[in-house]
């Protein structure tokens, strides 16, 4: 019985964060493909501009309305937005201009595997054995995605898009582990804070709202620079590019809350392996809406991708550990409830009292 009830305490708490992590990874894929027929119309300006000022009210104002738009804490997450989705965006949009969208989607495998091992590297978190045989079939299926041959009807400059898309990856790696320590920080502070109140609490829609505003005034100059040299589309764009572009800013927003939410309940490295389901998802979209037809090298290393996937939800370790990850100072007394808070909200350095 007891047993029982320690698995259903482990199940609990991990789930909501895995399938925060898992529902932003999807609408991300979603949006990948969403983005590419935006661009067939709107300029890659166009198309920032609307999805980054529309996310930012609508998560400002969806934050005011239920009182949960705190001013404490607002500078450093406007410049995390700067990096996501400021520079993210703005990358991701320019390549997706030149690339198709099963190529762009596929391209996004890279970003698991970095924010993967750069939380090993930078936030010394330590990969447990199902973990890392999970990292390793991922890693096999961005391989064989990677590789693939190019879709039918890239544009001439697609390798130049696939780059700017791969730099776009590289940022957002980047700031899933910044990211990461900071809202481990702070919900690790105020576990210990008896005094903290609703004010101080870490919470996703919040920080998604003042991210997404640091990153639409990070792009102002390069949307005003775009507008002012070649114009935009946006005037002449019709009813179903509009939809689209609206759509990405959807997409944008509730992918934003819930990897706020996510990533504040489970560790960098495990965000990292279950965001493996966004080229999964944005490949299928592409060859579903967009009639795009991915390799059959591409489609075995979707699989991979999968059980990868798979095999990482299936991981179950102790309470006291985040599942297939372990805390580097933890000791074979963290299974103690103090020790246990702290491992599950990502603390590097839990200490019994």
């Amino acid at each position: 019985m007891t047993r029982d009830r320690t698995a259903m305490t482990i199940g609990a708490r991990l789930r909501s964060g895995d399938v925060a992590i898992l529902a932003a990874a999807a609408t991300y894929g979603v949006s990948t493909t969403v983005s590419v027929a935006a661009l067939h119309t709107v300029r890659p300006a166009d198309l920032l501009a609307v999805e980054l000022l529309g996310a930012a009210a609508l998560q400002l104002g969806a934050a005011a309305v239920t009182g949960r738009l705190r001013w404490r804490g607002c500078v450093p997450q406007l410049l995390l937005g700067a990096l996501s989705p400021g520079l993210t965006f703005l990358l991701g949009d320019l390549g997706l201009a030149r690339t198709s969208a099963s190529s762009g989607s596929l391209l996004l495998a890279i970003e698991p595997l970095l924010s993967a091992l750069l939380a090993v590297v930078i936030l010394r978190e330590r990969l447990g054995g199902r973990a890392g045989l999970a990292l390793a079939v991922g890693f096999a299926g961005s391989t064989m995605v990677a590789l693939g041959p190019r879709t039918q009807g890239e544009a001439s400059d697609s390798a130049l898009g696939n780059l700017l898309v791969v730099a776009a990856v590289l940022a957002s790696a980047f700031f899933v582990i910044a990211l990461s320590h900071h809202s481990r920080t702070s919900d690790t502070r105020n576990h210990h804070d008896a005094a903290s109140d609703s004010e101080t609490t870490y919470d996703g829609l919040n920080a998604s709202a003042w991210q997404t505003t640091g990153g639409m005034l990070a792009v102002v100059p390069f949307v005003a620079g775009s507008w002012i040299s070649g114009g935009s589309r946006l005037g002449t764009a019709g009813p179903a590019a509009w939809a689209a572009c609206v759509g990405v800013l959807v997409c944008g927003a509730v992918a934003g809350v819930a990897f706020n939410r996510g990533i504040a309940r489970v560790s960098a490295a495990r965000a990292g392996l279950l965001a493996n389901l966004t080229p999964a998802v944005g490949m299928v979209t592409a060859v579903i809406f967009l009639s795009e037809r991915p390799a059959p090298l591409q489609l075995a290393g979707g699989v991979f991708i999968l059980v990868g996937l798979v095999l990482i939800l299936r991981t179950s370790r102790a309470l006291g550990e985040s599942i297939g990850l372990t805390p580097p100072a933890a000791t074979a007394d963290s299974t103690t409830d103090a020790s246990a808070a702290l491992a599950l909200s990502g603390s590097r350095e839990p200490k019994l009292d």
